[in-house]
């Protein structure tokens, strides 16, 4: 990361800490955490390696699984429980990941849409684990370092801090020489090929770190609620995602984060107001589309574009995306 990286990183940072403080929704503010870790998860498959993944909810639903039965049945302790959560999105994407590229195109979105469905039915299917579609309940949030995690705000940090490393960790990977070889990919897999690269080792491995994440998110919104809904694991949670992704941008970090914060705000906002909230939500996806590809993200340098021509015609400054 180069220092002016660090500037954006250090500001998310600052308002992911303040904004519990000053609006007091500790619980949504979490969510949309987790719902940010999910759109990053999602972007390092599409914006890092231009491959379109229709079955993140099942990278979700395994972590949020594996650390709702770890933390009934084992009573684990919280690293634990993420771990868990960390090791059954890993698994659930190397199966994915494995299968879905063996497709090339179309039909490689519709390989992941397809698993995804397999796994939602087996959830279904496996009520004495999953609990069907009651719904996985009866564990609880256990205590760290001897501190009472019950309180809405205490675990909130916790979320808080675990999206922080998560995310240093995710600007880090793009920046590295794995990230490099993600968008060789992306602009010509067959390039990439006659480099040498091993590409479907790093699209499995790209399936991976985006599982590894998705299943902490899962297993953070699990013991959240202390609950794990039958639709952690639904296609419309996928498609949700994608939409997180796609709204803020797939072309920075930053950009899924502004997405899920939208999201996560609409839905649990325009929701109790207006049934039909997601026409809203519609026309808004659809003018991002149409008018602004690389999302609500791309706003910032497109307005300090507009400002310096107004200013005058000064040197232009560089106006890449973090």
């Amino acid at each position: 990361m180069s220092r002016r990286s660090y500037l954006p990183f250090a500001a998310l940072i600052a308002i992911v800490a303040v904004v519990p403080l000053v609006v007091r929704y500790p619980t949504l503010e979490a969510q949309i955490l987790t719902a940010g870790m999910l759109a990053l998860g999602f972007s390092l498959l599409l914006g890092q390696m231009g491959f379109l993944s229709f079955g993140q909810a099942t990278f979700n639903g395994a972590g949020a699984y594996a650390a709702a039965l770890a933390a009934l049945h084992w009573h684990a302790a919280l690293p634990l429980l993420l771990l868990a959560g960390i090791a059954g999105g890993v698994v659930s994407a190397l199966v994915v990941g494995t299968l879905s590229i063996m497709g090339t195109g179309v039909y490689a979105v519709m390989l992941t849409f397809a698993l995804n469905e397999m796994a939602f039915y087996a959830a279904f299917e496996l009520k004495g684990i999953t609990g069907g579609d009651n719904g996985l309940r009866g564990f609880v949030r256990p205590d760290f370092l001897g501190i009472h995690l019950n309180g809405e705000l205490a675990y909130y940090y916790v979320v808080a801090v675990v999206f922080a490393l998560a995310f240093y960790l995710v600007l880090r990977i793009v920046d590295s020489p794995f990230g490099h070889v993600l968008r060789a990919i992306r602009e010509n897999e067959q390039r990439a090929k006659a480099i040498g690269y091993d590409v479907r080792r790093f699209k499995v491995a790209a399936f991976a770190v985006s599982g590894a994440l998705s299943g902490l998110a899962g297993a953070l919104y699990a013991l959240l609620y202390q609950f794990v809904p039958l639709e952690a694991i639904d296609f419309n949670t996928s498609t949700n995602i994608v939409v997180m992704g796609l709204l803020g941008g797939v072309g920075s970090p930053y950009g899924p984060i502004l997405g899920a914060a939208i999201y996560t705000v609409l839905a649990n906002f325009l929701s109790t107001i207006w049934a039909r909230w997601p026409l809203l939500l519609g026309v808004l996806f659809c003018c991002i589309v149409l008018f602004l590809r690389g999302g609500l993200w791309e706003l910032g340098p497109l307005l300090r574009r507009a400002f310096l021509s107004m200013g005058g015609g000064g040197v232009a400054a560089d106006t890449k995306p973090l």
